[in-house]
């Protein structure tokens, strides 16, 4: 069971500034970045499955897309660092559905 990986890769994750704006969730044993705060959740951060050999695997935002494997939790997170997506702020409080929302409503100037 990849318990003690997903511990390190949570680890990892909180000690990165970049990541820690976001709101961190695990499916599938794996660990996920959402720039929202509720579910639905938005997919557009890289995501880390931890491997049974011990290493872990950088996809996304799909789970199609496989960025590249890493031998430690750290270099895992490094590699989601640099796959972000250019200007991502704090994690809007609500979901998915909230955020494209209000985005149409700030767009549409209301």
């Amino acid at each position: 069971m990849p318990f003690p990986a997903v511990r390190d890769l949570v680890e990892a994750a909180y000690a990165e500034p970049k990541l820690k704006q976001l709101y961190p969730f695990t499916s599938h044993w794996g660990l996920h970045f959402s720039t929202c705060t509720g579910w639905p959740f938005t997919w557009v951060v890289p995501f880390i499955d931890p491997l049974r050999d011990g290493r872990f695997r950088v996809s996304g935002p799909n789970r199609r897309t496989v960025i590249d494997e890493a031998d430690t939790a750290a270099e895992a997170i490094d590699i989601v660092v640099a796959h972000l997506p250019d200007n991502l702020g704090p994690a809007f409080a609500g979901t998915a559905s909230d955020m494209k929302r209000e985005f149409v409503a700030e767009t549409d100037g209301h």
